[in-house]
């Protein structure tokens, strides 16, 4: 029996574009019809962006375009008012015209170091010197259209700023896990998750990640998110600054602990990725690349510019965050077993889990004083938040749960959140 499935509601951008579109032919009836609502419309659903410089660049383009593609047009009526015989353009020298001035008019935006707004006023000019070459009065339309546009303009601008009253509760800090959180494990953030992302933390929210991934692998997971906050990463390993490019804090093994495991570990006959950070950059270094899974990991990893893999026959035991094993489920099996018999194990921490390559796991050792809620401490003394607020999945203990990422809950709730709805917030209904 196949399921049914609800349609998705109508986002923001659907509604605003509406009601841009009857505000557009609202203004053409007070101003008595005079002008073309086509081209208001058009440059309203033009400039509703979902960020506020992307809606401010494509208005620029949009009024600068129409600027110099109207001058150009009305040049060109104007010239083919001699060219006229009867009413009809002779065609042979109207269309040598049109091909030459569409020249002049995108060799103007160079000229005036506006070329970005090249394919609007090549669109104006043509719509002023082709569509309406038998106007009797070619000045106004030229100055309709530049009217029309600037409308068109201004409506996107109001329409896109006005919000319902939100509180903005800028003292919280909102934590959440990658997969199985912010997407499915296995995918990847949706487009409305990483636009709403981006406009919250644009708005004042603190938000960040805190994660086992590294953050190399933080950056290729979530593509375009603007996060202001330093990151959680390696399970709590380091914390590091995105924007910056550093990491402010980090835990790594004393230099015995780490020589004692990476024995440790080659005297069990596996190969493992020592992880560690030198001179601000993370290095993974092997021996040998020992199994399938660890050539996937390789493979998969190797390009990042945010990581470098070193093969190595020599270890290095300074600054070592963490070991990754990788080996069939038997072998890891083993491994833990024996590891967990030693009397030192206690100076470690180490974590068991499912390879992404069929028949393999993973052990990720750490020093024992590694953890996300040390890291997410000194975090929290860094930004000077009053609150913490986990998102996480139901076996986690979070403060707001999600059952459904691939529904973009945790960015739902996240909003529902920093910004609820409150009459209190009236002073926010209108965005800067």
């Amino acid at each position: 029996m196949v399921q049914s499935k609800h349609l998705p509601l109508p986002g923001q951008r659907i509604f605003r574009s509406m009601v841009s579109v009857w505000l557009c032919f609202t203004l053409y009836f007070l101003r008595g019809k005079h002008g073309i609502p086509f081209y208001s419309v058009i440059a309203a659903l033009q400039c509703l962006q979902p960020y506020n410089k992307d809606m401010r660049n494509v208005a620029r383009k949009r009024i600068t375009g129409t600027l110099v593609g109207a001058f150009w047009g009305l040049i060109c009526l104007l010239l083919e008012l001699e060219l006229i015989h009867d009413g009809v353009p002779d065609e042979i020298p109207h269309y040598l015209l049109m091909g030459f001035a569409v020249g002049v008019v995108l060799y103007s935006t160079v000229l005036l170091h506006i070329s970005d707004s090249a394919y609007f006023s090549a669109v104006v000019f043509l719509s002023v010197a082709v569509t309406h070459i038998g106007d009797a009065n070619p000045y106004l339309f030229a100055f309709n259209r530049l009217l029309d546009t600037v409308l068109g303009v201004l409506i996107a601008e109001v329409v896109n700023r006005v919000h319902l009253p939100r509180i903005r509760n800028k003292s919280i800090l909102f934590v959440s896990d990658l997969e199985d959180v912010l997407f499915p494990r296995g995918a990847s953030l949706s487009s409305f998750s990483r636009i709403e992302l981006n406009r919250l933390i644009e708005d004042g929210a603190h938000f960040t990640i805190a994660t086992e991934e590294t953050q190399a692998t933080v950056r290729q997971l979530l593509p375009g998110v603007n996060l202001n906050c330093p990151i959680i990463t390696m399970n709590g390993a380091a914390l590091y600054d995105l924007s910056m490019m550093e990491y402010i804090h980090t835990i790594s093994m004393p230099f015995p602990n780490a020589e004692r495991l990476i024995r440790w570990v080659e005297e069990q006959g596996i190969s493992c990725f020592i992880n560690s950070v030198e001179d601000n950059l993370l290095v993974v270094r092997f021996r040998e690349l020992s199994n399938r899974a660890m050539k996937d990991v390789f493979q998969a990893k190797r390009s990042s510019p945010y990581r470098n893999f070193v093969h190595s026959p020599v270890h290095n035991y300074e600054s070592v965050l963490y070991l990754f094993i990788l080996d069939t489920h038997e072998k890891i099996e083993e491994t833990f077993r024996n590891f967990s018999r030693w009397e030192w194990a206690d100076s470690y921490r180490i974590v068991k889990g499912t390879s992404t390559t069929p028949g393999f796991s993973y052990l990720k050792i750490y020093d024992a004083d590694v953890s996300r809620e040390t890291m997410l401490h000194i975090l929290e003394e860094k930004l000077g938040t009053e609150k913490t607020v986990l998102i996480g999945k139901p076996s986690e203990k979070a403060d707001l749960i999600v059952t459904d990422p691939g529904n973009n809950q945790a960015v739902k709730l996240l909003k529902r959140h920093f910004e609820p709805v409150d009459v209190r917030g009236w002073k926010n209904c209108f965005r800067i």
